[in-house]
């Protein structure tokens, strides 16, 4: 049987959104300057492309 005990428990996956990894990455701490040389459009990570495929 798979019945993980709740401390190795590591994400839930629910209504399209992992919600342990979303709130790691609220405020993440970022070096901006590593990503100075990319185009405005691949500097930014939109809240839709944070999801899971199945």
């Amino acid at each position: 049987h798979l019945r993980p005990r709740l401390g190795e428990l590591l994400d839930v996956g629910f209504l399209g959104r992992w919600w342990l990894l979303e709130a790691a990455l609220r405020d993440p701490d970022i070096n901006e300057e590593e990503f100075g040389h990319l185009p405005p459009e691949l500097r930014r990570v939109r809240r839709g492309e944070l999801r899971s495929e199945s």
